[in-house]
């Protein structure tokens, strides 16, 4: 196992002890807010539907270059649910290496490759985005990190995919002949991984 693989295997027994160990256990009821459309607060409801857009991203990054060892579809499908619960293993069980031709099938390449879907993902993470800081209360989504479970481990989950964002960038550009400069991009969370598709992605056989 590369030392990669191993940092990727730490973080993610590092994430799954923290949410299950120092994490608040608190249920306040958020999530059935989220789920019910109950008046959730604008922060809130922000932050869970970004989580909502980051696996789309993540599929468009990682299944173009499906040819390792194990497919990444059924981590990426994980990802809508689990989040970086989900991904995290993708990236200690695969290797670099291509084993075979990208199992991927081909309409589903060329679907993630419209520009219009990357737009409309851009758009709708800037509504949200602009929705929330605009009209949410920073000290109610505060007080829901320190005491409800849900909350907190979400908002953690939310910065590992935008570090996982980052990587993945700079792994796609390396594979490429790219520069890995581009994933000073995806410091900008959800936003930056966003433009980094719509300005390099091209049709290309991968």
């Amino acid at each position: 196992m590369t030392n990669r693989r191993y940092i990727f295997l730490a973080l993610w027994a590092a994430f799954v002890l923290y949410a299950w160990q120092i994490a608040p256990t608190g249920d306040q009821g958020y999530l059935q807010q989220l789920m019910t459309m109950e008046d959730p607060d604008p922060l809130l409801l922000m932050l869970f539907s970004l989580l909502g857009i980051y696996p789309a991203v993540f599929a468009i990054l990682i299944l173009s270059h499906d040819k390792s060892r194990f497919p990444a579809w059924p981590f990426v499908v994980g990802s809508f649910m689990l989040g970086a619960f989900a991904l995290l293993p993708y990236f200690f069980l695969s290797n670099t290496k291509n084993y075979r031709s990208n199992r991927t099938p081909a309409w589903l390449q060329k679907f993630l490759e419209f520009t219009s879907i990357h737009m409309l993902l851009l758009l709708g993470s800037l509504v949200l985005i602009f929705h929330g800081f605009l009209n949410g209360d920073f000290s109610l989504y505060w007080q829901a990190f320190e005491t409800s479970q849900f909350v907190h481990v979400m908002t953690i989950d939310f910065f590992v995919l935008t570090g996982l964002s980052m990587y993945v960038i700079g792994w796609e550009q390396e594979k490429h002949g790219g520069k890995r400069y581009w994933s000073l991009i995806g410091m900008v969370p959800i936003i930056g991984v966003l433009l980094y598709i719509i300005l390099t992605r091209k049709k290309r056989v991968v």
